[in-house]
């Protein structure tokens, strides 16, 4: 993504040390998601390779099995009803969630500053039209996703208190698609237009919030739940060596029926909780009018990439004096509370 002059933000650069040596080597086995290796075996010297975030999961883990509910006390209170996440995803239809509005709010004045601009050539059906300091100019966009509501709803399915990522994806993204700079809006798909499952973390979680309607030929995203995306996977052996990344719908209805597949084709304020690693998903098909959805991204601290080693990672504003839970949300450094 193109960066604006103007943007102020902190990054962390890559670590230092021996382990900068790996970062060749490392960059080829990651190279055309990872197709030399296959993703599985890959992303397990990957793991192996960013062993040291062990420590951070046992503290986080701690922490969610003896302090969780005093964790989200201090941080706003318990939720009575907490979205739970079901055959991998959950949908909050109410417009009810707290901050929502002002997150809205604060996306909606993003949309007017950089929509229908082109900011990213990979994707030109597909962009990140959120500027990195967006955060820091608009607090609300953090407020919104690290409230007690969404962090109770998120931690289960990590089973500690996961961190929203400072790499790829992205933490914080504001996604526009559109045929706009696409000289391809026809076909055929390609990227994320075809199925597929986030491989940089297990798991993968995203937050998605309907910025403005959207409705079913806007190029909505598709997705499969948990159990017809494992039939699909262990069907096709995917994330072995030679089984493509992205897969072609003749490949995945040849598995699952049509009626399984859901659609993110909802009315502004709507939010999906989705586990990306677990649940195949596509999703910019040729919309009919610009779609706009805030899209967060928790993740793991042991990664299943090499990305650490030559990337610089957002520091996001945390204070000292901030609730401890949003703290943990945000500073992938933290190994002790006060």
């Amino acid at each position: 993504m193109r960066v604006r002059e103007s943007d102020s933000f902190k990054m962390q650069p890559p670590l230092r040390g021996p382990r900068r040596l790996l970062s060749a080597p490392a960059q080829a086995l990651q190279k055309g998601d990872m197709r030399r290796l296959g993703r599985r075996r890959t992303s397990a010297i990957a793991r192996r390779v960013n062993r040291r975030g062990g420590r951070s999961i046992e503290f986080r883990r701690r922490l969610y099995e003896e302090r969780f509910d005093r964790l989200l006390e201090e941080n706003g209170g318990v939720p009575t009803h907490p979205l739970e996440l079901c055959d991998g995803f959950a949908i909050d239809r109410s417009g009810m969630m707290p901050l929502l509005d002002s997150m809205l709010a604060a996306g909606a004045e993003l949309i007017d500053e950089y929509g229908a601009q082109s900011w990213e050539q990979q994707k030109p059906f597909l962009q990140n039209i959120n500027p990195e300091d967006a955060v820091d100019r608009h607090p609300a966009l953090l407020d919104f996703v690290t409230s007690s509501a969404m962090l109770a709803a998120v931690a289960p399915c990590f089973g500690y208190v996961p961190l929203l990522s400072g790499l790829v994806p992205r933490g914080v993204r504001l996604m526009e698609s559109s045929t706009r700079f696409d000289p391809k809006a026809e076909g055929p798909w390609r990227e994320s237009q075809l199925y597929n499952l986030d491989y940089h973390s297990s798991p993968t979680l995203y937050v998605v919030v309907a910025l403005r309607d959207i409705g079913p030929d806007d190029g909505p995203l598709h997705f499969l739940g948990r159990a017809a995306s494992r039939r699909v996977a262990e069907a096709l052996d995917y994330g072995a060596r030679g089984v493509p990344y992205r897969l072609s719908d003749e490949q995945v209805h040849a598995l699952v029926d049509e009626s399984e597949v859901n659609r993110f084709s909802e009315p502004a304020g709507t939010v999906l909780l989705i586990e990306s690693s677990a649940c195949f998903h596509f999703g910019s098909r040729r919309p009919g009018n610009d779609r706009y959805q805030m899209q967060y991204a928790f993740v793991s601290p042991v990664r299943n990439d090499f990305l650490e080693l030559w990337l610089p990672q957002r520091v996001y504003p945390a204070a000292a004096s901030d609730p401890d839970l949003r703290r943990l949300a945000l500073d992938r450094s933290l190994l002790a509370l006060g």
